[in-house]
């Protein structure tokens, strides 16, 4: 029930990244209550910097050496100048719902899309400035809840597709630094790429 409190865990979060020796990967916990996600903790592999946040209360880095530092959100306004980040679903090639439209139409807008393979560290790497915005679909939420936690309180915003505020139960996500004009740019974009395709699996409440 949605006034219970839980725990949502995933113990690698870019599993293929991890299989494959490459260094982008993160352990992720969130706790639940109240319908609201209260505390988010992502562990980056293997650099051990811990990110963390607490609704209300900010997000910050605790890093493997060095002081904790509080995170904040960059202030790009304009899709032109924005570094994006997204991924793609593990049926990629077996349906036409990929992300290959909306990945084109960015990658044409933007200052560019980077595909790194990890959902909660793309989400902390808008928190803490370094990028501007991320989308993606087919998402679990132990893929991204601390991350939208910390997103939200570095001062960005985190919506669906549709753009409706982020919840537990989204299978959309568009992550921004909270600028309504980016963020405004980017659901624009979204729904321009998604008009061309015949079918999709998403829910048509979140702007399929």
């Amino acid at each position: 029930p949605a006034e219970a409190a839980f725990w949502v865990v995933d113990p690698i979060d870019g599993t293929i990244n991890f299989a494959n020796g490459l260094p982008y990967c993160a352990v992720n916990i969130a706790l639940q209550e109240e319908g609201q996600v209260v505390l988010g903790v992502t562990l980056e592999l293997p650099a051990r910097h811990l990110y963390w946040a607490e609704r209300g209360r900010g997000a910050y880095l605790r890093p493997a050496t060095g002081p904790e530092v509080r995170l904040g959100v960059n202030d790009i306004r304009h899709l032109g100048s924005a570094l994006l980040t997204t991924g793609f679903p593990y049926h990629r090639s077996e349906h036409e719902d990929n992300n290959l439209a909306e990945f084109g139409y960015f990658i044409a807008h933007s200052q560019g899309v980077r595909c790194m393979g990890s959902a909660a560290l793309d989400l902390v790497n808008v928190a803490r400035g370094a990028l501007a915005g991320y989308w993606e679909g087919w998402l679990n939420p132990w893929d991204t809840a601390p991350g939208v936690l910390m997103v939200r309180e570095a001062g960005g915003t985190v919506t669906d597709y549709g753009g409706a505020p982020w919840q537990l139960t989204s299978k959309t996500l568009v992550a921004s630094n909270g600028q309504p004009a980016l963020h405004d740019a980017l659901l624009e974009g979204i729904r321009r790429a998604r008009r061309g395709l015949s079918a999709s699996l998403l829910p048509a409440a979140e702007g399929a």
